[in-house]
């Protein structure tokens, strides 16, 4: 409460790792962590309640999986059956090892995989995504939340790692093996994007003072887009380090940090690049702007005040 000078720990009703935090106001807030738990608080922070156990959660998805999957593999048979094709055999065998699968998930217990993150349009509407390409959604502020993985499916079920997005209704996904997905209907629809990077994002943000959408993540990898994602160009970072988490500030900068004391800052449209490596070499996942210049790094040793010139 007096901007990063001192910190009290809160209490969870949890005590497994968090992965994600969000806030839409100065009261309301989400956090999201393994085991694909979600809590919330409604007292700026003080007290948190869980809106989502991820045992119960993975048991409704293997529910609605299997009904899903048994859908697809009955239509797909069924429309082969009244027009054969040998070229779609092998789709129809994916279907039903879908289903299979699906099946054998059933009746085991359920072992729920790990939320990332999590974002809110505003104190209704919001989702929350993580391993296998697990994705959430609320539409009442939490109370109930609903799988949404399969509008966001990759092959081989990549992880999906950071999530952020706009008033306008415009939401960006970012994971790993380059995976990057939009929604442009606040939700509706999701379409993935080719970004022309195939190793790992762990993060996407969105710089509103400048149209820009960044993402980030392994070995330095650090893209741009002008277009809502349409288009991307490789950006020269000036380091060669991992970016594990960043922030757009409201005047047009981003700053984003990482292992071995990374810290970077991006002065509005790229048109100046400044690097702030940070002694003691700690290594920060996250970090929040208080001010120009005036930062708060998250991560080995917890929360730290720093301050640019």
């Amino acid at each position: 409460d007096d901007r990063g000078e001192s910190w009290t720990q809160v209490k969870m009703p949890f005590r497994r790792m968090l992965t994600g935090v969000h806030f839409v106001d100065p009261q309301k807030g989400w956090a999201v962590g393994h085991q694909s738990m979600i809590f919330h608080t409604g007292d700026a922070g003080q007290t948190w309640e869980r809106q989502v156990d991820g045992f119960d959660f993975q048991q409704r998805f293997n529910e609605d999986n299997l009904t899903r999957t048994r859908e697809a593999y009955e239509a797909l048979a069924a429309e082969l059956e009244a027009n054969p094709d040998p070229d779609r055999e092998l789709e129809l065998e994916d279907a039903l090892f879908a289903f299979e699968d699906a099946q054998f998930a059933l009746e085991e217990p359920p072992v729920p995989t790990n939320f990332h993150d999590i974002w809110f349009v505003d104190q209704d509407s919001g989702w929350a995504v993580g391993a296998f390409g697990r994705m959430a959604e609320t539409r009442d502020g939490g109370r109930t939340w609903t799988d949404k993985s399969h509008l966001v499916h990759t092959p081989d079920g990549l992880h999906l790692n950071s999530i952020t997005g706009t008033t306008d209704g415009e939401i960006y996904i970012a994971g790993e093996g380059g995976a990057m997905f939009r929604s442009l209907d606040a939700g509706a629809n999701w379409e993935q994007m080719d970004v022309g990077y195939h190793g790992t994002f762990f993060g996407v943000v969105y710089d509103q003072a400048n149209g820009l959408l960044r993402v980030f993540g392994l070995g330095s990898a650090l893209y741009q887009s002008r277009d809502r994602g349409l288009s991307w160009e490789a950006m020269n970072s000036l380091v060669d380090a991992t970016f594990a988490g960043g922030i757009a500030t409201p005047g047009g900068d981003t700053v984003l940090v990482g292992p071995g004391g990374t810290l970077l800052v991006i002065h509005g449209d790229a048109n100046s690049i400044q690097t702030h490596p940070q002694p003691g070499r700690r290594n920060y996942s996250s970090a929040l702007v208080l001010a120009p210049g005036d930062l708060v790094l998250v991560g080995q040793g917890g929360p730290q005040r720093v301050r640019l010139e």
